[in-house]
């Protein structure tokens, strides 16, 4: 077996040696054991299934939410000569039908699928023929509602089960605390699990948290101290853009990227980065997945992420090349407290959930006790108008009734076209002259969305009918011409959204809503902001905090973190007392008060407790909880 798993490295990806754990992983899966695999960013989770998936007879399955990675992957893999193919949201059906007549027919290794799609009827009528000898689970700790990125679709993943009772399936995640590791065994209903978890110290980067009232000026400062590639973080679409443009009138070379742009623009932009035609990219947490760039030098983050889940992610992708690398992120106090504010919109009361429930039903015209199946077309920006409703809140109400079983929505949903304007004011002006069915809707279109010439907008196109007095499929082709002209860059939405109420329509007050686990799950997410808190505030080692949080206990001070570095400036302070501690114990244990005396006459206090300190993280002493201090055996 180890042989042939390093053949097939060696052959399809040109290297003698698996990373960390990737070995026991494939050999675990290969001899049919489920397997939970925790490996940090860049450990090369994909080749813990692509490996044994080329091994093997039949078909692998994997599970993916992230379209443009499965889209990416199959590139990829396509270039290495491993057959793959993906479904997701946003084909057709007759493409679906397509490719899973592909799948059966001919002999790919790898098919990806988003978890939506388990509960089509048309994968579900190929699955029984399907010849699957493996399922991989991608990003498992979606399938937790007590992480930080529940998704309610992969709760659907054990239904697989059925159909394959003997089938190995392969979790894999980056960040899961030990509770939500627990929930993901559970959830996925594996085996006996074999379970497998790699070091979450990352050897030569260097973590920083600053509270900086100027955070564009730190970075540019960030920037000029330390060369080579960056990623820049931030929340909005809109800061992505004007910070690259701030520091391209600094003349540091740096582009945005978010997933508003166009496919073939993101494509663009990520090459163009990859290839070091920029220095800088300047990103919304759409960037990174899959991500193959080991020499990224820092990464720097504009504002809070929202857990430090996200950020040990987004952190991790500096110095994969195991060379000198900064994490840094920059805080001001006003941005935990909206973090704290967030928490109501994603977490909505009983009563806010059976509110949005009671529109659906009106907004679809849905009789009481009917519709148990059915689908409707589904316009989620239209539903927050009509109703006046918040888009966050509503988002969260729906994916917590499709959790509770009252609907099922496709990724579409959250999925609008968008739209951004190209033309400069002579075009305009040349449109209003010769065209003015166009140029009516152009200035339709910028008298209702803003900041339409700096980055794309999500579109309505049923709104914008009904403002111009015209069909939608009207105002999608009017689009299209004003696309073709150069005027906008137009990308429609690529599927009809869709909602399926799983039920059949009853009363809001009869809605059943787990006020138990919903509680928890808010209660988890403010425990988890509270961490994220002391991580940027703390004066522990911040690597050792991060591997502590995802259960590593194993994990030592990194030495290269701010805090470490500022205990050992500290530490140099007060040298000649540390000498004197490690004396004065040489010769016998002594009680903290005694020692104190003995060795700190002529120091303050807080210089006595730092040298104390700076020995115990040092393992050089060992201070007991009866107040006896001794030098350490080791």
């Amino acid at each position: 077996m180890e042989q042939t798993i390093h053949g097939i490295l060696q052959h399809y990806w040109g290297f003698k040696q698996f990373r960390q754990l990737q070995q026991p992983i494939i050999e675990a899966v290969l001899s049919g054991k489920d397997t939970l695999a925790l490996l940090p960013t860049g450990s090369g989770k994909s080749l813990c299934y692509q490996v044994p998936a080329i091994m093997q007879e039949g078909i692998c399955l994997v599970i993916s939410p992230l379209i443009a990675l499965m889209k990416d992957q199959v590139e990829q893999l396509r270039k290495r000569g491993i057959s793959a193919l993906a479904i997701h949201t946003g084909m057709s059906q007759r493409e679906i039908r397509k490719t899973m007549d592909l799948a059966l027919n001919s002999r790919i290794k790898l098919l990806y699928l988003s978890p939506e799609r388990i509960q089509t009827r048309v994968f579900r009528d190929f699955l029984p023929e399907l010849p699957v000898n493996m399922v991989a689970i991608d990003e498992a700790h979606c399938v937790s509602q007590w992480g930080y990125d529940f998704r309610p679709s992969y709760l659907q993943i054990n239904t697989l089960r059925e159909f394959l009772p003997k089938t190995p399936f392969l979790a894999l995640t980056a960040s899961a605390t030990p509770l939500v590791q627990k929930d993901i065994t559970t959830q996925l209903q594996l085996r006996d699990p074999v379970i497998l978890k790699g070091s979450f110290a990352r050897e030569g980067l260097s973590y920083s948290c600053f509270e900086e009232a100027n955070k564009l000026q730190k970075i540019v400062s960030i920037l000029a101290q330390v060369e080579g590639s960056s990623i820049i973080y931030c929340r909005s679409r809109k800061k992505t853009a004007e910070i690259s443009r701030h520091l391209a009138d600094r003349g540091i070379p740096a582009i945005h990227y978010h997933a508003g742009l166009p496919q073939d623009e993101r494509h663009l932009r990520q090459k163009e980065w990859t290839s070091n035609q920029y220095r800088i990219i300047v990103s919304t947490n759409a960037f990174g997945m899959g991500i193959d760039k080991p020499d990224v030098r820092t990464v720097i983050h504009h504002d809070v992420p929202d857990c430090l889940e996200n950020y040990y992610q987004e952190a991790g992708r500096a110095g994969r090349d195991q060379q000198k690398a900064y994490a840094v992120l920059l805080y001001q106090k006003q941005e935990l407290a909206e973090l704290e504010k967030q928490l109501d919109k994603k977490f909505p009361a009983p009563e806010t959930i059976r509110d949005v429930y009671r529109h659906l039903t009106h907004f679809m015209q849905i009789p009481l006790g009917t519709a148990a199946g059915t689908q409707f077309d589904f316009d989620l920006t239209l539903f927050c108008q009509r109703f006046k409703l918040d888009r966050t809140t509503t988002i969260n109400a729906l994916q917590i009734l499709q959790a509770e079983g009252y609907c099922n929505l496709t990724e579409a949903v959250f999925m609008p076209s968008r739209l951004q304007f190209l033309a400069n004011r002579e075009a305009l002006e040349l449109l209003e002259q010769k065209y003015p069915e166009l140029d009516d809707l152009a200035k339709t279109l910028l008298r209702q969305y803003e900041g339409l010439f700096t980055y794309p907008a999500a579109i309505n196109e049923s709104y914008l009918g009904r403002l111009l007095k015209k069909e939608m499929p009207e105002i999608v082709s009017l689009l299209g011409q004003l696309d073709r002209m150069g005027i906008i860059r137009y990308e429609p939405r690529k599927e009809l959204p869709q909602l399926t109420l799983m039920a059949e329509r009853m009363l809001p007050q009869s809605v059943f809503i787990h006020t138990d686990v919903l509680q928890r799950r808010k209660a988890l997410a403010a425990e988890r902001l509270k961490k994220l808190q002391r991580y940027l505030s703390g004066d522990t080692c911040r690597s050792v905090f991060l591997g502590n949080y995802f259960g590593d206990e194993t994990i030592r001070d990194c030495g290269i973190c701010d805090n470490c570095l500022t205990r050992k400036k500290q530490a140099l302070s007060v040298a000649p007392l540390v000498e004197q501690l490690l004396k004065t114990l040489d010769t016998e244990r002594q009680q903290v008060n005694q020692l104190k005396l003995l060795t700190a006459a002529n120091y303050t206090d807080d210089q006595f407790w730092k040298a104390m300190r700076f020995l115990e993280d040092n393992s050089q002493i060992s201070v007991g909880t009866d107040g006896w201090v001794s030098r350490s055996s080791s």
